[in-house]
């Protein structure tokens, strides 16, 4: 009995980390990052705005493109409820996970930015 217990409780935590974004959802995001303070010491610099555009492709691929620097990482799902797909994205040569929300009505995605750049929501091609 503990050893079905067992089994089911490993496949069905597999099966939650396994699951991927629906394939309507998948496709290229845009939009701008607004300019914005960044604090070091006493000196504060202003970083203009850039453009960003976010390809969420299948089996966890997501390319990151802002201005005109692209990086390439992988997304993990975290949640999903009703109103939103929540996933973080691994990206090549960064420490810290980035945190996206995928609206699922309006087709738009929120990229949570690392402090201090500002949160954007981008807009489906």
């Amino acid at each position: 009995m503990r050893f079905c217990l067992l089994v089911l409780i490993v496949t069905c935590s597999f099966n939650g980390i396994s699951q991927e974004v629906k394939k309507k959802y998948l496709g290229v995001y845009t939009g701008e990052i607004p300019s914005y303070a960044l604090e070091l010491g006493e000196e504060v610099f202003q970083v203009q705005s850039a453009s960003i555009e976010i390809q969420l492709k299948a089996e966890g691929i997501l390319v990151e493109k802002i201005a005109a620097k692209e990086i390439k990482g992988t997304y993990q799902f975290i949640k999903e409820d009703k109103s939103g797909i929540y996933f973080e994205a691994k990206l090549d040569g960064q420490f810290i996970p980035e945190s996206y929300i995928l609206y699922k009505k309006d087709k738009r995605l929120e990229r949570k930015g690392i402090y201090p750049q500002p949160d954007v929501f981008l807009k489906k091609e």
